[in-house]
Order: C-alpha cells, then structure tokens, then sequence
C-alpha cells in the first residue's frame, strides 16, 4: 500500500505499523501487466489484479508494518494467505513528526462527513530519507459510521462478516463494548487507484506550494474486509478486537517492524498467535502498539483476528484473556 498502507502497515490493522526489496515493485508491476493482458498467472503465490496491487502496501498503513528483507519474525500460512513479519532498523521520520501528522490527519477528519474516505498527502515525506516514505507519501483516512448498540453490531457482525461465534460484549479486566465499526483501527486500504490520486495531489502541492494537501476519494474495493470493535474501561484504557476476511484470491504479503519491536509466540485456545509490541507506531498518540493475532480458515473464508491496544498501561496478559474471551 501507500504509506500507513508501503508504509507498515498496517495494518501494519494497522500498527501498529522500512525496506524495501529492490525488486519488489519491477515484480509487482510485471505481474499486474501480465493479469491485466489475460494471462491469469500466478505471480510468487499471488494472484494479482489491478485491485490487489497495493493492497500489501495499504495493508501495511493500518499496521504500521512496511515491506522488508531482514530478520524474520514470523510466519503464517492459513488458508489463501501466506504472510512473513520480519524485523527492520532504521526506519525514522526526520522531516516531519508523528505527531504533526496526526494532527494532520486530526483535521482532514474532521471535515469530513460521516463514511467519507480521504487521501492526505504529506510533501515532507518524499524528502525523507527511507524510499518507503518517499515512493508512498500519502496516508488514507475514513470517518467510520460507528454503530453503538450492541445487538445491531452483533448482527453486523453475523450478517456482514459471516463470524459463525458471538463476540463477547464484556472482555475481563472490566472492558466494556463501546462501538463497532468496518475497517481497521487505524488507517484504510487502498486499491491502485491510489496511483493517480497521488500524482493529482503531488501536482496541487505543487501549483499551491502547500506541503499538506488533501481530497475526498471512492472507497475503493478490497480483498480484505475488516470488522473492529472498540472496548474500553473506566481508566479509558481501550482494546480493539478486529476481525479481517480475506476472499479465496491466493495473497502472499510480507511485512515489517522497527528492530525494536517485540516478539512472542503465544496460544489462544489451541491456535499458534503472535505478540508484537511496537513502540515506534505512527497512529496512536503514544507510540506504542500492542497486538495479539492469528488466522483461522475453513472452506469457504481466511480469517485474520487482531486484538489490539494502543494504551501502554494495558499488558500483554490483559490482550491474552481478552483474546481468549473473544473465542468462547
């Protein structure tokens, strides 16, 4: 994807949230030729249509996760995905702050109406020095529809992502459902489209010599639909349970982390998972980012579930009984 989305990210989702392969986009680029020319080839164990060709990248954004070829992390194999985590260093905003982009993006929102899409295009990243930020300087934005009521998200949830078990509507340590909405916790996806609404960006930056500018865009159509719900306690501390359906398109992604992220393979009701803790993440006011996650497939759908908090007082054990929680 972008940046949030060749970013890291994702995604990293985020994140939570970086390199990249020198061929990568030579690779991509010649796969998409050759689908759009009727070939249907498998590219690498990725079916790539136009649609799909920067959903890495995009997925990458909400995550806060990027492309990479340094320590592997982990892997996961389920179903039609196939996904590596691996561990990057040097990966540091120098032209502009974190902070001065969420502020940014802050304000983008805030003009925008309920269920609008935006794209926000950041001048000061094409001058950072890492190539992910420089090739991807712009960071998709949506204002959700929430929905506050319980048993109308509960439906949605049924209904929409198919999730054949109920969500609880208390998690322990004293969480309490507060909204649910589609998407990520952070971020959007984005489809090549993205491409030309960069270059329309890049060129009214250009013409009015603001390092910020901005448009309203489509959403566009994703191999991976996303479902979250917002938990939070008295203490406003909040944990995201996010739930991702992939379609049967056979998806390969490779992700990566700032070096000082943290690792730990974990087991949730007999399913391998795995903590990251990234205390470099780009969306959330504190930096940190933690997340359990793990995949579970059937015949019919992949499903990636996250559970996530962007609260440092929240520990590791506090997102394992809440993700334990969340499969009975």
């Amino acid at each position: 994807m972008f940046i949030e989305k060749k970013l890291r990210d994702e995604y990293e989702w985020a994140a939570g949230k970086l390199p990249i392969s020198p061929s990568l986009d030579s690779k991509i680029e010649r796969a998409a030729k050759k689908e759009w020319a009727g070939k249907g080839r498998l590219h690498h164990g990725l079916r790539f249509r136009p649609k799909l060709v920067h959903v890495a990248a995009a997925f990458a954004l909400l995550t806060g996760f990027g492309y990479a070829t340094h320590s592997l992390l982990y892997k996961v194999d389920e179903g039609s995905v196939r996904m590596e985590v691996q561990a990057h260093k040097d990966f540091t905003l120098t032209q502009i702050t974190p902070k001065e982009i969420r502020l940014e993006m802050a304000n983008v929102e805030n003009k925008l109406a309920t269920g609008e899409t935006a794209l926000v295009y950041f001048a000061a990243l094409e001058k950072e020095k890492h190539p992910l930020f420089q090739q991807n300087p712009i960071i998709g934005i949506k204002k959700p529809d929430v929905v506050k009521d319980w048993k109308a998200w509960t439906a949605v949830l049924s209904e929409e992502a198919s999730l054949s078990h109920a969500l609880p509507r208390q998690l322990p340590d004293s969480f309490s459902f507060l909204e649910g909405k589609q998407g990520t916790p952070y971020g959007v996806l984005l489809g090549q489209e993205g491409q030309q609404w960069l270059h329309e960006l890049q060129e009214e930056s250009k013409e009015t010599g603001k390092n910020v500018v901005w448009k309203v865009v489509p959403q566009a159509t994703s191999p991976i639909e996303a479902y979250t719900s917002l938990y939070e306690n008295e203490q406003k501390e909040r944990i995201f349970v996010t739930i991702e359906r992939f379609t049967n398109d056979q998806l390969d992604v490779q992700l990566s982390t700032p070096e000082t992220t943290k690792y730990d393979a974990v087991t949730v009701h007999g399913k391998k998972a795995h903590y990251t803790k990234n205390d470099q993440f780009l969306f959330s006011k504190s930096g940190q980012y933690q997340e359990l996650s793990w995949m579970d497939h059937d015949a019919e759908q992949t499903i990636m579930y996250r559970v996530a908090t962007d609260s440092p007082t929240v520990s590791k054990e506090m997102l394992l009984q809440a993700a334990k929680a969340s499969q009975q």
